[in-house]
């Protein structure tokens, strides 16, 4: 019950500012339509509520996993099958993500027109960078690699890519990181991140646990990015 009180709570503290503030909005410029507005009150409702099974659904199932995986794979002393159930994990996570699919829908023609990627397989271009870059911040935990260094060298990286890039499409590279980490993908990257730096000697949940995030949105900004440099 305290769960489910804290996601109704989390969901109304996402919906009922926003939707106070546009309801205030309409009031004011648009007093005598009476219909717009309830449709907005009843639009509110529902995202609310869909925001709120949403959330509870990945707290109770993805999450769990995220820290499960992430706890028991380095257990097995296998490092091929940690980074490679990682990758695959990820991918899967981002893919079902919805701001993936809200970015797909978004830039379908520029996908298609400019970048030369069909829209089909921009997701899966996104989420395979997500991927790799989660592995990449696993073995960075287990090896002790700074954290400072990978994102100095990274987004070094990115400033210099961005010069070969076709600048029309420059906004759209560096936004992907951001979309790609969405209320699906970053708890089960942290929930990752953590399991697997909780059962690590020498290791420290917080200190090595986060930062996955910061890591994984350098993933869909440099694949896209090199394969801008190559296409185009």
């Amino acid at each position: 019950m305290n769960e489910i009180r804290q996601g109704l709570k989390e969901a109304a503290l996402a919906i009922i500012p926003l939707a106070t503030f546009v309801l205030l909005l309409s009031l004011i410029f648009l007093p005598n339509h009476m219909e717009n507005i309830s449709r907005l009150l009843i639009g509110a409702l529902f995202c609310l509520v869909g925001l709120f099974l949403f959330l509870y659904g990945t707290k109770i199932s993805i999450t769990p996993m995220g820290e499960l995986i992430g706890a028991y794979l380095p257990k097995s002393g296998s490092l091929i099958l940690l980074i490679a159930t990682a990758l695959i994990f990820v991918f899967s996570v981002t893919i079902a993500d919805p701001s993936v699919s809200v970015m797909v829908s978004q830039f379908q023609d520029l996908a298609a027109g400019d970048i030369g990627i069909s829209p089909n397989y921009l997701a899966y271009i996104v989420a395979a960078g997500m991927g790799l870059l989660v592995a990449f911040a696993l073995l960075r935990i287990i090896f002790s690699i700074p954290i400072r260094q990978v994102l100095t060298y990274g987004y070094l990286l990115v400033i210099v890519l961005s010069f070969f890039v076709p600048q029309n499409l420059l906004p759209f590279f560096l936004d992907s990181g951001s979309i790609s980490t969405g209320p699906m993908a970053v708890p089960c990257i942290i929930a990752l991140g953590q399991g697997t730096a909780s059962v690590l000697s020498g290791k420290n949940s917080l200190d090595d646990g986060f930062g996955l995030v910061g890591i994984a949105t350098l993933g869909p900004i440099l694949i896209l990015m090199i394969l801008g440099v190559i296409l185009l």
